[in-house]
């Protein structure tokens, strides 16, 4: 990049946190930056940011930092920036790599800017410990427990990251179950499904980063479902939570098979995706978050599991045998569980309703936790 290009690329930058910092320096609640991914078109992690902010609106101004581009806004920060109150690592599988990379050293940075400022860990996920060493991204744990023995306040995704945390970390720091932030989305009623066999589908490329070390098995066995689906007489949807997810599955199932398939293509709108979810009969998808969204619609669902924080969530949902892990696959096995949803889905869809219902309030509760904090 030219120094030219670099320039508008910063004047752009301080345009768009423009609005963002003037309602920041003119808050009247407490203040708190906010390091979680973002910005990078990922539906997941942008209902993530959005519902933390819903959780804690009553006392707390929100200001996220750009993970890709950490300087974007800086020079009004150093202009109108106050000091706050409050730095939270937001959700997502952020709690991985090392001091120096990622979301810990962003988390250190902003400690080592503002010392008095209080930590907190809201909704975040623990990568798995032994898939991260596999794939050659382990966990930085020393420099992890020193900040987060430092935190006023911990809540992870669920019961595996508390584990980890407590058990293996030896985290001394109180580690609360807080759901994934996305559960804030819940629909407020329970529409019941139409029994047409509409099924939503979704597969993505995690680059090899999965259990079993092998995308090309989870896409043959993409292309061997839907085709299992197509003979069973089923109405099929692509639906994606990033941009990459749509192209992906195209290109893997081919235009022959895409002619008799349905894709939804307005991933970056929260609403829109959960009532095209609440619209299907059955859900099977990859993406962790494409599996929250089915959950909230009260959509019954069949989750690929590509690494651990399927299970997290899932686990801590209540909810058990209801996933398949990547290095596991079997179409009958699949198809055996998606029919037996469909066989039953008033009563799955109560089920989530309640499971979810229960999480929600859980929620809501532990969210006061941090709140009385400040």
């Amino acid at each position: 990049m030219n120094n030219s290009e670099y320039y508008i690329s910063q004047i752009k930058a301080e345009i768009k946190y423009f609005p963002k910092t003037i309602s920041y320096f003119f808050s009247k609640k407490k203040r708190a930056i906010y390091i979680g991914c973002i910005g990078q078109g990922n539906l997941g992690d942008e209902a993530v940011y959005l519902a933390i902010q819903k959780l804690l609106q009553e006392k707390v101004y929100i200001y996220p930092i750009s993970y890709t581009k950490p300087s974007s806004g800086r020079y009004l920060r150093n202009w109108l920036f106050k000091k706050p109150d409050l730095i939270i690592l937001g959700g997502g599988t952020i709690i991985k790599k090392k001091k120096t990379e990622s979301y810990l050293r962003l988390f250190y940075e902003y400690h080592n800017r503002f010392p008095d400022a209080k930590l907190a860990v809201y909704g975040a996920g623990v990568a798995d410990p032994a898939l991260a060493a596999e794939i050659g991204f382990p966990t930085d744990v020393s420099n992890w427990s020193i900040i987060l023995n430092k935190c006023c306040f911990i809540g992870v995704r669920g019961k595996l990251s508390q584990s980890i945390l407590q058990n293996d970390w030896n985290i001394t720091s109180e580690i609360n179950i807080l759901q994934d932030p996305a559960l804030y989305f819940k629909r407020k009623k329970l529409i019941s499904k139409r029994n047409e066999k509409r099924i939503g589908i979704n597969f993505c490329n995690i680059i090899g980063r999965i259990y079993g070390l092998d995308q090309t098995a989870v896409e043959l066995f993409a292309l061997e479902l839907v085709n299992k689906l197509i003979e069973e007489g089923w109405n099929i949807f692509l639906y994606p939570t990033t941009q990459s997810d749509m192209p992906y599955m195209q290109k893997i199932l081919g235009p022959k098979l895409l002619s008799k398939l349905e894709v939804y293509n307005d991933f970056e709108n929260i609403d829109k995706s959960l009532s095209f979810l609440e619209s299907l009969d059955v859900f099977i998808g990859q993406r962790l978050h494409s599996i929250i969204f089915s959950a909230v619609s009260y959509t019954p669902f069949h989750a690929i599991e590509y690494e651990s924080k399927t299970s997290d969530f899932l686990g801590s949902l209540g909810m058990m045998n209801v996933s398949t892990r990547t290095d596991k696959l079997d179409v009958n096995e699949v198809m055996l569980k998606v029919n037996f949803l469909y066989g039953d889905l008033e009563n799955k869809q109560m089920e989530l309703f309640e499971l979810v219902r229960i999480a929600y309030e859980e929620q809501i509760s532990i969210s006061k936790k941090l709140l009385n904090k400040l």
